[in-house]
């Protein structure tokens, strides 16, 4: 991020399976179902005129319902999905209410949580859990969802579960055990249990969803753990990341770990944050050896060259990671930043542009890309970019303030005083001396409209249908800058 604040801006959007996926999937996944329905309708509405058109339109009309029900299946088997099957419990919890669906449930809504609030250190990260369409098509027992199983278990592409098994260990005390288990993926037949006590039974599907992360998604529980380090305002030399050490020495542990470059790469992003950035460009170095194309990696070692303020470096490193084939959004939203601080300010809207194309609904280009607007003078461009990322994350102060400063630009200072006195409400230590003087003796109040945005809902379906629960993977590379203006993670 190139603003000077430290609050942690943290996004959802973005998805990479495990095998890369490429710029074109990312754009056009949420559309795919809905060109379907786009198809039947349009099917319909030719049935319902001149029948003469009949033989000429409808093998088109077919024929393009195929290509995108091909293209559905195919999406569906090259993305390996996790997955919690129900859980197997005992009779004491479903007469809580705890019944084996709604346990999966609850567990994968747990994990989805953390992986929303691990957006502080590179790594391959999870979708919502929006249903998978299950289109029907003629044949006994054809659908969209039983053809995408047929076809991984041919191809042996199996999606990845998280078994799940609770015990009573205790017949006069609420005491369990749960076994927690990995088929599947990378960390395929890990396996720890978990043990509780006591009535909080919430507490104790949030320990499983954090043993399961561990086990299916290190690095994503890494970051997050990463993020509540953050949170409590340690000093550089306070701030305790042993735990987080440990997982990615687990995970550089395992052979031939798909994972293993994110891994590294979260070690590297740990030194950074520590200022130490010297001993993060040799470690970068030395796994670039063994992963030659790895994006994450080059942006990694981009943000330790800014920190030695080795300004053309850094873009050397950040362009070759942004024109890698594993690249994402954030790869040219860090490039953008960096553009940014060396006040190329052409190249950097350009950059933001682009990572925009990639992931649309992206918070921190969003906020980085009218950062970049209000520098060059484009208010009206910048407050649009504003207005949409408050939309998406209502509790982000930065965004709040870079919206003032656009309004204050613009001459506009009772409503960009209403913005500072939000953002003083969310973060007083995101604004400067003269802004929260500006919110404090304007007696701003917020918005009505922006008070009643919501927060996104972070509720899931059920996932007792193994095809309900996408989770496919994405890299994430959310970093902020520090008072100087380089490169860092969020605080």
């Amino acid at each position: 991020m190139s603003s000077v604040h430290s609050q942690r801006r943290s996004t959802n959007g973005y998805s990479r399976p495990f095998m890369r996926a490429n710029a074109a999937n990312r754009r056009h996944r949420p559309h795919s179902s809905g060109f379907v329905l786009f198809g039947l309708h349009t099917a319909g509405v030719i049935g319902r005129g001149p029948k003469r058109l009949w033989p000429y339109v409808l093998p088109w009309v077919f024929a393009i319902l195929t290509i995108g029900f091909l293209c559905l299946v195919v999406r569906g088997v090259l993305t390996r999905q996790l997955l919690v099957p129900p859980v197997a419990s005992p009779q004491t919890l479903s007469e809580r209410g705890y019944t084996s669906n709604f346990l999966a449930e609850r567990i994968m809504s747990a994990m989805k949580e953390i992986g929303q609030d691990a957006e502080s250190i590179p790594h391959d990260t999870m979708t919502g859990n929006d249903a998978q369409p299950d289109i029907q098509i003629p044949g006994q027992e054809m659908s969209y969802a039983s053809t995408v199983r047929f076809l991984k278990g041919v191809l042996k592409r199996n999606d990845v579960a998280v078994h799940v098994g609770i015990t009573k260990t205790n017949n006069s005390a609420d005491s369990y055990a749960a076994h927690v288990q990995i088929e599947g993926g990378p960390f395929n037949a890990r396996e720890s249990m978990v043990t509780f006590e006591g009535r909080d039974l919430e507490k104790f599907v949030r320990d499983i969803a954090v043993m399961a992360m561990r086990l299916a998604e290190p690095n994503i529980l890494a970051s997050h753990l990463f993020t509540q380090v953050q949170k409590t305002k340690c000093s550089v030399a306070h701030c305790d990341y042993r735990e987080i050490v440990g997982i990615y020495d687990e995970v550089l542990a395992l052979p031939a770990s798909e994972q293993a470059e994110w891994a590294l790469a979260g070690k590297a992003w740990l030194l950074n944050s520590q200022r130490r950035s010297k001993e993060a460009e040799q470690q970068i170095r030395e796994a670039l050896t063994q992963h030659k194309h790895s994006a994450v990696l080059r942006a990694s070692l981009g943000i330790a060259l800014e920190q030695q303020n080795r300004i053309d470096d850094a873009l050397k490193e950040l362009r070759a990671g942004a024109n890698e084939k594993s690249r994402t959004a954030e790869n040219l939203r860090l490039l953008g930043d960096v553009l940014l601080h060396a006040n190329r300010d052409r190249e950097a809207l350009d950059a933001f542009s682009k990572a925009a194309d990639l992931k649309p609904d992206s918070v921190d280009t969003l906020h980085d890309w009218a950062e970049a607007l209000v520098k060059t003078g484009h208010d009206d461009d910048a407050i649009d970019k504003l207005s949409h990322a408050v939309a998406l994350r209502p509790d982000l102060a930065p965004s709040f303030v870079e919206w003032g400063r656009a309004l204050e630009h613009k001459g506009a200072l009772p409503e960009a005083a209403r913005k500072y006195a939000q953002a003083l409400q969310l973060d007083a230590s995101t604004l400067s001396a003269h802004e929260r003087e500006l919110a404090r003796s304007a007696g701003a109040s917020p918005d009505a409209d922006d008070t009643q945005t919501s927060r996104p809902d972070l509720r899931v379906e059920p996932v007792s249908n193994p095809m309900m629960t996408p989770y496919p993977l994405r890299a994430s590379l959310d970093t902020v800058r520090d008072a100087g203006g380089q490169a860092m993670q969020a605080a």
